[in-house]
């Protein structure tokens, strides 16, 4: 009997999926029942868990249906024509499930939903919550009409719109659901939070530990791979530069690692009753904020690949949630004060908080500024001055609109940042030393640390002699090197604390089992330690090489680059495919008597290239994502060949020119323009991730609370 009722929701779901698969038109009807299916079992306790089996089975069914459509080029859908091709491969067809908003919209409440059925018992909103948020995002892609036909004119004009090609990568195909997945479980514990803060614990703690570890793993993943494609996609072409998406996603990162650092220690008559499950609201309210950041066209952004439609809906939630968090915590009445958090982690508690406080500072500043009108002052746009000279006056409008739009101030939010991170740093080296060593001990090396790091602050040190400014970034990184060094020295003290920290337990215990929890801290911790080394080494420390292809000069000489290093590209390939035009170019680098070859591509949906104006432009398109991004649209892209090593990155990016599409070897009437960018030490950034993530993934489910 109960393998039979077993079967009936696999089968609900594949008879939906087969249902709008060969009649469409039924799918946003479909949802529509999904959504009144969610509301009644918030109605209904009783019932709850049973309409609500009902409503995933129907909400997976369209989602596979939707998948189906993408497979299957059925391009009379509106959806599948605005975002696939006949030609990509069959996973960036799947990938365009999450291409898109109304898709996006459609994947987070299927990723919700398990976190609601698991708790639909809860009492109050700690068992309705999560379900009237995935009937919230449901309505909303509703709205937009998922599978709303294609309209007939557009089928004539051409077959379909086809995949950014920013997005035809695998990175990008992992880097996104792993963040909606990662959004959808910090999500899940508002519903217990203004339980909690209505004077109803019941079972938050648990759930805001589980699903933010959760989060916190998926998400750090997610950026991960993130940073791997930005790398070689040349409208990013850092690690990082506090893109305003990208910023807001730092908010939802830092909040849970506020949350994870004290909600082991919460209890209700502790002096963070309140505080925690505010936070926790707070990281669901940062949530749907860098869902609508991500949408919204206020703010330029390298992140303009989906739809722009439902910024509104999630500002709405956030602002749903941010109310709670200000009315409820002073509805509650005041309970007596416990023994609360150790202070150590306490200040990490409010510096993480602190951290992400400030960031959203900065998109609100940015957000201000451009709704007054504010002029940017010339240090904020970089290459106009240069680009205006050659441009003519339609362009020079354009141009001006493009650079006069508002964005985070990076180079300020950093300046901002460091000292609650280097304090940060301080205070958990203390605090894993007073583990490990006598207390005085313990206070005698935290104080020479923070004399080192005031030191550092005001002469300077490792960065602050290597760089002077010369490579991508400019002088303005400059000012906050001191900075930077003070802030890796405190880095590494809470590094080299928590490495002592994890062999003094080992050797008290006298059993290899207690590294079960100290050694997962010491990778998590060491593992932050070792990303930041190696992105502050990568973004500071880089540099560019332009090497200029002649006119007349023979297309197969050798030139010199930096190391005993030589390049020589040749032109490989050029043709149409499904993006546009492509060409291709063969790149042979020679060391030590070994050659390595690779190739660099060019596409551009615009089937020619853009109109070619020498060097200065395509060392503008390269060298800063703002003007790739205003020059760009969504076929045109550039992916370098890239050498990898431990001691750095080498990229060799090559834009298109009449002189690397030829067909033939001869010498050519034009110039051709290479440039070489050099990334040092940004291999630690991929081994300090994979250390806090197999750190996390170590860690006991429940800590002793002794040991920390």
């Amino acid at each position: 009997m109960n393998g039979g009722r077993s079967l009936i929701i696999p089968g609900l779901a594949a008879g939906c999926a087969l249902a709008v698969t060969l009649m469409p038109a039924v799918g946003n009807p479909l949802l529509g029942g999904v959504v009144l299916l969610l509301i009644l079992g918030a109605c209904l306790p009783g019932r709850r868990k049973q309409v609500w089996t009902l409503a995933c089975a129907v909400l997976g069914g369209c989602c596979l249906a939707m998948l189906a459509l993408l497979a299957s080029d059925s391009f009379e859908v509106r959806y599948v024509w605005l975002y696939s091709s006949e030609a990509l491969p069959l996973y960036l067809k799947l990938a365009n499930l999450w291409g898109g908003d109304e898709g996006t919209l459609l994947l987070l409440g299927l990723l919700i939903i398990p976190a609601a059925l698991r708790h639909a018992d809860g009492r109050g909103l700690e068992g309705s919550a999560s379900g009237l948020i995935v009937a919230w995002y449901v309505g909303s892609a509703l709205w937009l009409g998922p599978f709303t036909a294609t309209p007939v004119d557009w089928l004539a004009a051409q077959p379909s719109q086809g995949m950014n090609a920013h997005l035809q990568s695998i990175w990008m195909a992992l880097h996104a659901p792993l963040i909606l997945a990662a959004y959808a479980w910090a999500l899940a514990p508002a519903g217990a939070a203004i339980q909690a803060l209505r004077g109803e614990p019941g079972g938050y703690a648990a759930k805001a530990l589980i699903y933010g570890r959760r989060a916190w793993w998926l998400l750090t993943t997610g950026i991960g791979f993130g940073m791997i494609w930005a790398l070689e996609d040349f409208t990013f072409g850092q690690l990082w530069h506090w893109d305003p998406v990208q910023t807001s996603a730092f908010v939802v990162w830092a909040l849970l690692g506020s949350i994870l650092h004290g909600v082991r220690r919460w209890r209700e008559a502790s002096t963070f009753a309140r505080l925690m499950p505010v936070l926790s609201l707070l990281l669901a309210a940062a949530t749907c904020m860098a869902m609508a950041v991500t949408r919204s066209e206020v703010l330029a952004s390298s992140h303009r690949y989906i739809g722009t439609t439902s910024w509104f809906s999630h500002l709405l939630l956030a602002l749903v949630f941010v109310g709670c968090a200000l009315v409820l915590p002073w509805r509650t009445a005041r309970r007596h004060q416990g023994r609360g958090l150790d202070w150590t982690l306490r200040l990490t508690v409010l510096g993480f908080a602190a951290m992400a406080l400030l960031a959203v500072g900065a998109l609100a500043q940015a957000h201000l500024r451009q709704w007054l009108s504010v002029e940017k002052t010339a240090d904020r746009k970089p290459f106009f001055e240069t680009l205006a000279l050659w441009a003519d006056s339609a362009e020079s409008i354009r141009l001006r609109q493009a650079f006069a739009q508002w964005d985070v101030d990076g180079y300020a939010l950093a300046l901002w940042l460091l000292p609650p991170l280097l304090a940060m740093g301080l205070i958990g080296g203390f605090a894993f030393l007073r583990r490990s060593l006598p207390k005085s001990l313990a206070s005698a090396a935290t104080a020479c640390a923070v004399l080192g790091c005031v030191f550092l602050a005001w002469q300077g040190g490792w960065l602050s002699s290597t760089y002077s400014g010369r490579g991508v970034l400019s002088q303005h990184i400059v000012k906050v090197l001191p900075w930077l060094d003070a802030t890796l020295a405190a880095a590494m003290f809470l590094l080299l604390a928590c490495l002592l920290w994890c062999l003094v337990s080992v050797w008290r215990s006298r059993q290899l089992g207690a590294l079960r929890l100290t050694g997962s801290l010491a990778l998590i911790h060491g593992g932050a330690v070792l990303a930041l080394v190696g992105g502050l080494a990568a973004t500071a420390l880089n540099s560019y090489l332009p090497l200029q292809l002649q006119v007349g000069e023979d297309r197969g000489e050798w030139r010199d680059m930096s190391e005993g290093m030589q390049l020589r590209v040749l032109p490989a390939d050029s043709h149409l495919d499904f993006s546009g035009y492509r060409a291709v170019a063969q790149v042979e680098v020679r060391q030590d008597r070994q050659t390595v070859k690779g190739q660099a591509l060019f596409q551009d949906a615009r089937q020619a290239p853009p109109g070619y104006q020498g060097p200065v432009r395509q060392i503008c398109e390269i060298l800063d994502y703002r003007y790739a991004r205003y020059a760009g649209d969504p076929g045109y892209m550039l992916n370098p060949f890239i050498m990898r090593d431990w001691a750095g990155d080498t990229q060799i990016w090559v834009p298109a020119s009449s002189a690397l599409m030829a067909g033939s070897t001869e010498p050519v009437d034009d110039d051709a323009l290479v440039i070489v960018r050099r990334y040092p030490l940004v291999s630690l950034v991929w081994a300090g991730f994979i250390a806090m993530l197999l750190g996390a993934l170590w860690l006991p489910r429940r800590p002793l609370e002794k040991s920390l």
